[in-house]
């Protein structure tokens, strides 16, 4: 995917630049069904996935119906602005650009959160609302591994070898080596900076696959 920007005007007359990147987020986080806006189908369809990849009974599909109905709730109440039920792109883009950063963060950064919870399997849940905790007294390690992070970018769409690639890509330490797993701080950095960053160089505008720049 080549880095290519889109010219919204701002308040002040001028013009801000949002690189494609975000586009592609806004696609491959919430518009599962590619309809060019967000609606409860598509956190529907991520439950689906779900069940497909880790079993209807899992720990895993108990906790995405939970999580995920409170997320789109949440989603409506920051950015659904005409209130219809649906996040058009451009509700998308305020919502990334509102200055009001608090509410905005805490939204992605409670979905940055599902994703990483989803993904590590190993990982004994007590949920309540969106309040998640991963115990890691019990089973879990806090960690995702190449094949806990394969298995759940399965739910959105991605292909094993191209989610291996990726693994193999961002999951190095500042030195370039690779690095085996993921921690929870490493994965809220290449969040941040898959929805905020226009480096090229940011390993996490690789989170979701590698792009061609």
């Amino acid at each position: 995917m080549a880095l290519l920007s889109l010219l919204l005007n701002n308040k002040n007359g001028g013009f801000h630049i949002l690189p494609t990147i975000i586009l592609y987020s806004f696609s491959f986080v919430s518009d599962r069904n590619s309809s060019h806006q967000v609606d409860w189908g598509d956190f529907y369809l991520v439950v689906r996935k779900i069940k497909d990849v880790y079993g209807a009974d899992s720990m895993q599909t108990k906790f995405a119906k939970k999580t995920l109905a409170a997320l789109w709730e949440d989603l409506c109440t920051l950015a659904d602005l005409d209130e219809d039920q649906l996040i058009s792109i451009d509700e998308w883009i305020k919502l990334l650009n509102d200055e009001n950063l608090t509410k905005n963060e805490n939204w992605l950064h409670k979905y940055e959160q599902f994703m990483f919870q989803l993904f590590d399997v190993s990982c004994n849940y007590i949920f309540d609302k969106l309040e998640v905790i991963c115990n890691l007294n019990v089973l879990g390690d806090g960690v995702i591994d190449i094949d806990e992070y394969v298995d759940g970018m399965l739910v959105y769409g991605l292909d094993r070898d191209a989610s291996r690639k990726a693994f193999q890509k961002f999951s190095v330490d500042d030195d370039g080596v690779y690095v085996p797993v993921i921690t929870p701080t490493i994965w809220s950095t290449y969040f941040h900076e898959l929805f905020h960053s226009i480096d090229r160089n940011a390993l996490g505008n690789h989170l979701f696959g590698i792009i061609d720049f």
